[in-house]
C-alpha cells in the first residue's frame, strides 16, 4: 500500500501539500517532513494552510514556507496531498476547490471514515497513532535514510503530539520502534524537542489557562468536565485561539473525569474540542454535531451560542455515559 501511493505521488511536477485548518502538531509536523521528501525526490511541493503555524511550532525548518492557499496558487499544481484530515471540508477556504478540481487529489491520515470514493489515493489508517507515523511508513519504505535532523524533528513532532507524549491507546509498540528509528537517524535530542512544543510558553498563556480553567464545570456525576474560552479571556490575556491548543487535556487529571469537553469562540461560531479516557466514542458525539476525529478525540462547530452549544453536548454525552 505504502510503495503503490509513493510511486502514484512520484509523477507530478508540483504538488500542493495541504494541512487542516487550526493546524496541530502533527498537521506541520507531517507536512513539513513530506515536503522534505518530494523534494528529495526532484518534485516542486507547495505548502498551504489558510491558519498561522502556533507560536510553539514555529522553530521547525520551512515552517516558513506556508502559505494561505488561493486559487491562482492552487492553479499551479499538478495535483493535492491533503495532510491529517479525512475530508476536504477541514481544509479551509478552498475546499470547494478540492471537490471541483479535474486534477487528482490524495489523501494521507488516521481520522475515521474518509469519503474513499473521492480521493484519488490514499495512505489511510485509523489505527496509525498519527499522520506523522503513516508518513514515516512513507519513508521506511522509499528511503529511511533520507531522515535527516530537519525531517526527524518534524516526525517526532508529529507523533509526540497527536500520542498525547505515548498516553494514548493509539500508542503500540510499532510506534516506539518508529520512534527510536527516527531518533537514532535524525541524531535528535527528544527532550529539546519536547522542550521546544511544551516548554516556551508565555505568562500571558498561563494567565489565560488560569482563566479558563479557573471556569471549570463537572457534569453527570463529575464524569464530564466543561471548560470555556470566551473573545473576552483572549483579549484580557492578549492571547490567540492558537494559545488554547492543549487546554482541553487538562481536566482529564481529575480523577473522576471520563470526559473532557472544550468550547470556544471563533468566526461567530463556537469550537467544539472533545477528549476521553476510552469510555465514550467521541467520534460519535462530534459526528452529531457534523464533525469527526478519533475514538478519544474529536472535534465540531456549533453555530450558537456557547450558552446552546454547551447544553446540547452535555445532553449528548450524558445520555451516552448513561447507557
Amino acid at each position: 500500500m505504502v510503495k503503490k501511493f509513493a510511486e502514484a505521488l512520484s509523477k507530478y511536477n508540483r504538488v500542493g501539500l495541504v494541512s487542516h485548518v487550526s493546524p496541530d502538531g502533527d498537521a506541520i509536523g507531517s507536512q513539513l517532513a513530506l515536503y522534505s521528501w518530494f523534494r528529495n525526490k526532484g518534485i516542486d511541493a507547495a505548502l498551504f494552510n489558510d491558519d498561522e503555524v502556533p507560536d510553539n511550532l514555529s522553530w521547525m525548518e520551512h515552517q516558513d514556507r506556508i502559505q494561505v492557499p488561493t486559487q491562482e496558487l492552487l492553479d499551479e499544481c499538478d495535483a493535492y496531498l491533503l495532510v491529517d484530515g479525512n475530508h476536504p471540508s477541514r481544509f479551509g477556504a478552498m475546499a470547494e476547490y478540492f471537490l471541483e478540481t479535474d486534477k487528482p487529489v490524495y489523501l494521507i491520515d488516521h481520522h475515521l471514515d474518509p469519503p474513499k470514493d473521492f480521493f484519488t489515493g490514499m495512505l489511510w489508517d485509523s489505527e496509525a497513532s498519527s499522520t506523522a507515523w503513516l508518513v514515516y511508513k512513507l519513508f521506511e519504505v522509499t528511503g529511511p535514510e533520507q531522515i535527516d535532523r530537519k525531517v526527524a524533528e518534524a516526525l517526532y513532532c508529529g507523533i509526540v503530539t497527536d500520542t498525547g507524549s505515548f498516553r494514548f491507546d493509539s500508542v503500540t509498540a510499532e510506534t516506539h520502534f518508529a520512534i527510536g528509528d527516527i531518533i537514532k537517524r535524525g541524531g535528535i535530542r527528544p527532550s529539546e524537542v519536547f522542550a521546544r512544543i511544551y516548554d516556551d510558553k508565555s505568562l500571558a498563556q498561563f494567565k489565560l489557562l488560569g482563566k479558563v480553567l479557573d471556569d471549570i464545570r463537572l457534569y453527570c456525576d463529575d464524569r464530564l468536565a466543561v471548560v470555556r474560552a470566551t473573545e473576552q479571556m483572549l483579549a484580557e490575556t492578549g492571547c490567540t485561539h492558537n494559545d488554547l491548543e492543549g487546554f482541553v487535556n487538562y481536566p482529564l487529571s481529575i480523577s473522576s473525569v471520563l470526559v473532557s469537553v472544550m468550547f470556544y469562540e471563533r468566526d461567530d461560531r463556537i469550537k467544539i474540542s472533545l477528549r476521553g479516557k476510552s469510555k465514550v466514542d467521541l467520534n460519535q458525539v462530534a459526528r452529531k454535531f457534523n464533525g469527526g476525529g478519533h475514538f478519544n478525540a474529536a472535534g465540531s462547530w456549533h453555530d450558537g451560542p456557547m450558552t446552546d452549544a454547551v447544553e446540547m453536548v452535555v445532553a449528548e454525552i450524558g445520555s451516552v455515559l448513561g447507557n
